[in-house]
């Protein structure tokens, strides 16, 4: 597993995306840790304790601060699957992200901002890519403006080739709490 930290801004929010070519296979999914059935059953939100479980998420809301995941961290995760001779071996992954950003309260004013490249090699099936949520949210709140949805995509290519082999994207909503 190959990690790489991004810091752009705000929140992500995913539609989980599956995409195929040249013998490879990619899917786009968010991940976060979060607190187990067990750890919520009579969970003080006010005294937590650590978040110790991976779950996969869909959007990220605040509409109950236990049961439903709105974590700080939220991972973009791509998923490679490969057949041929050559399978899994010498691929580049290319990520680019973007945040859906508009005033605070209002997500009808959001509007897609510039797109952020990154790049790192996939070493095997699974590629992480954290992102940041609170710093982002923090740092846009400070300007009474929020993000609305991050979306994450992903170019798979042999490493010097430049015709890609899979393309992904993934999107996660960002929803406002009460």
């Amino acid at each position: 597993m190959v990690q790489l930290r991004l810091f752009l801004g705000l929140a992500l929010a995913v539609v989980c995306a599956t995409a195929q070519g040249g013998g490879v296979t990619a899917r786009m999914e968010f991940a976060c840790l979060w607190w187990s059935e067990a750890q919520m059953n009579g969970l003080n939100p006010n005294a937590p304790p650590p978040k110790a479980t991976e779950v996969r998420i869909k959007q990220w809301e605040y509409t109950d601060p236990v049961g439903v995941p709105h974590p700080d961290v939220v991972d973009a995760v791509l998923l490679l699957s490969g057949t041929g001779a050559n399978g899994l071996t010498g691929l580049e992954v290319e990520f680019t992200a973007q945040w859906k950003i508009g005033r605070y309260g209002k997500p009808r004013t959001a509007v897609w901002g510039a797109v952020k490249p990154m790049r790192i090699v996939a070493a095997a099936g699974e590629v992480r890519l954290p992102v940041d949520l609170k710093m982002m949210m923090d740092t846009l709140e400070k300007q009474d403006r929020w993000p609305f949805a991050l979306r994450v995509s992903a170019v798979v290519k042999r490493r010097g080739a430049t015709v890609p082999l899979a393309q992904v994207r993934g999107e996660l909503p960002i929803r406002q709490g009460d």
